[in-house]
C-alpha cells in the first residue's frame, strides 16, 4: 500500500498556512489581472442572452407560482447557474433584469443590446471573480503536484493565457463553467492524493467526495461541458486501481467515493435547475412539450440531444469555420489552440472577426508552445516515476492525464474553429509547462538548503 509515513494532521494543518497565503495573492492578482481590462472589452453579442435571461434568478424565488417560463427555449438554450450569478450581480448594484419578453426578443435578433454599457460591466463581475478562483484551483493543482513555486508559475501562465483573459471577463458561462471544473479537479486531487497516502479515514473521503461532487454538478450546471471535472475524476479513480501496491480496500473506497461523486454531481444539477423538474403547464406549446418531456431523465436528453442540435446548426450557418472531420478538429486544437490562445499569441482577440483558420501572424506559438508542454508531459513522466519509487501518489501521473483527457475530450467533440470551445486544454498545458520550467531551473540551479523550487 502506498503509505508515506510523515504524513500526520500536524503536517497538513503546517501546509494548509502557506497554501492559503499563496492562494490569496493569487486571487488577487488574478482579479485585478481580469477587472482592469473589463470596461474596454469588446461586446459580444451572447453576452446579452445571459444578461436578459438572468430572470431566471428571480423565477428560482418564486416557487409556487407559474413556473412554465422554465420550460420555454431559453431555459433550455443556456445554462442556469451564469444566469442566477450574473442576476445576482446586476441586484447587487440596483439594475433590474431586462425581463422575459427582452430574452425572447434577442433570439429574433441576436445583435440587438438590451442593457447599458454599465450594466454590462456590472454583469462580468462574477466572470472575473471566477476567472480568479480558476487561477487558484490551478495554484492548488502545481502545489499538489511539485510545490508552491510550481504552482505560482502555472497560475500565471493561464493568467497570461489571452483567450483565458478574455473569457474571464465577459458575461458568459465559459468563466463560471472552467472555475468549477478546475476547483473540481483540485479538491479531488487533494483527496485522491490524502486517500492514497494512508491520511483519510473512510469518512473523511466520502466527505470529500461529496464536495467534489457538488462542485462537479455546479460545474455541469454552469455550462453542459463542466462534466469534464467529474470526467477527469474518474481516470484519477482508473489511475488508482492501476497503481503498484494499492490494496483492495483503499480500491473499493476510491470506486465507492466516485460512484458518490457521481450521484451527488446529478443530484446538484437537477436541484439547482428547475427546468428538469417543473411540471409540464397546460398552455405550453405541444411541439416543446415533445421536446422537454415529463421526467428528469427525458429532460436530461433533451438538454444533450440539444447542444448537439446547436452545434450542427452552427457547423450550417458558419461553414467557414466548421470541423467536420477528425483531421481538420486535430490541426484546430493543435494550431490555434496552442497557438493563437496558448499564452504566446496576440494579446488582443476579437471573437467577431472573420480571421483566417490558420494564420502564422497569430498563430506562430504553436511552434514552441507545445514543444514546452511536451518537455513538461516528460517531467511529469519522470516525477510520477519517482513519486512511485518513494511511495507518494503520483500526483504528477495525474495532472498529465488531467491535461490528456481534456485534450481529447475537447479534440473529439469541437463542432467549431471558435475561441471558447478551446478554453479547456489551456489549464493543464500550463501546469504542465510549468513543470518543465520547475526541472529547468532544478538542473541549472540544484536547490540547496531553503532554496527550493520543487516540492517546497
Amino acid at each position: 500500500m502506498i503509505h508515506r509515513v510523515c504524513a500526520t494532521v500536524k503536517l497538513d494543518q503546517a501546509r494548509s498556512r502557506p497554501f492559503w497565503i499563496g492562494a490569496t495573492l493569487v486571487a488577487l492578482t488574478a482579479t485585478l489581472v481580469f477587472v482592469a481590462g473589463v470596461a474596454s472589452e469588446p461586446h459580444f453579442p451572447d453576452e446579452s442572452a445571459f444578461i436578459t435571461q438572468s430572470y431566471f434568478l428571480d423565477l428560482w424565488f418564486q416557487k409556487g407560482r407559474d413556473q412554465s417560463a422554465w420550460l420555454e427555449y431559453p431555459a433550455l438554450d443556456l445554462p442556469p447557474l451564469p444566469k442566477y450569478m450574473i442576476g445576482l450581480s446586476l441586484h447587487a448594484r440596483g439594475y433590474p433584469s431586462p425581463g422575459r419578453g427582452a430574452a425572447l426578443a434577442w433570439y429574433g435578433n441576436v445583435n440587438r443590446r438590451f442593457e447599458s454599457d454599465a450594466m454590462l460591466h456590472q454583469a462580468r463581475w462574477p466572470s472575473v471573480v471566477c476567472g480568479a478562483l480558476g487561477c487558484v484551483a490551478v495554484y492548488a493543482l502545481g502545489m499538489l503536484v511539485g510545490g508552491r513555486t510550481l504552482g505560482v508559475i502555472a497560475a500565471l501562465l493561464l493568467m497570461a493565457n489571452p483567450l483565458y483573459r478574455l473569457l474571464a471577463r465577459r458575461a458568459m458561462a465559459d468563466a463560471p463553467a472552467e472555475a468549477l471544473i478546475l476547483a473540481t479537479a483540485a479538491v479531488g486531487l487533494w483527496a485522491w492524493q490524502a486517500l492514497l497516502s494512508g491520511r483519510w479515514s473512510i469518512a473523511r473521503t466520502l466527505g470529500a467526495a461529496v464536495i467534489v461532487g457538488v462542485l462537479g454538478g455546479l460545474a455541469v450546471l454552469a455550462k453542459l461541458n463542466g462534466g469534464l471535472g467529474l470526467m477527469i475524476v474518474s481516470a484519477w479513480t482508473l489511475l488508482g486501481l492501476t497503481l503498484p501496491g494499492v490494496s483492495e480496500r483503499l480500491k473499493g473506497i476510491m470506486v465507492g467515493s466516485t460512484l458518490v461523486t457521481g450521484l451527488v454531481a446529478f443530484g446538484t444539477f437537477v436541484a439547482l435547475n428547475p427546468f428538469m423538474t417543473v411540471k409540464v403547464s397546460d398552455d405550453l406549446p405541444p411541439e416543446l412539450e415533445q421536446v422537454v418531456g415529463r421526467t428528469v431523465w427525458a429532460r436530461a436528453a433533451a438538454v444533450i440531444k440539444h447542444r448537439a442540435t446547436v452545434s450542427k446548426i452552427g457547423q450550417d450557418t458558419f461553414p467557414h469555420d466548421a470541423l467536420r472531420t477528425p483531421l481538420e478538429k486535430l490541426k484546430t486544437v493543435l494550431i490555434q489552440g496552442f497557438g493563437r490562445f496558448g499564452p504566446l499569441g496576440p494579446l488582443r482577440h476579437d471573437s467577431l472577426t472573420p480571421y483566417p483558420r490558420y494564420d502564422w501572424k497569430r498563430d506562430w506559438g504553436a511552434l514552441i508552445w507545445p514543444l514546452w508542454v511536451a518537455l513538461g508531459a516528460i517531467w511529469a513522466i519522470y516525477r510520477g516515476r519517482r513519486q512511485v519509487r518513494v511511495g507518494e501518489p503520483p500526483t504528477a501521473w495525474a495532472v498529465l492525464l488531467q491535461a490528456c483527457v481534456a485534450l481529447a475530450t475537447v479534440t473529439a467533440f469541437i463542432p467549431l474553429a471558435w475561441d471558447r470551445y478551446l478554453l479547456s486544454i489551456q489549464a493543464g498545458s500550463a501546469l504542465l509547462a510549468a513543470g518543465a520550467v520547475v526541472a529547468a531551473v532544478q538542473a541549472l540551479w540544484p536547490p540547496t538548503g531553503r532554496f527550493k523550487t520543487g516540492s517546497d
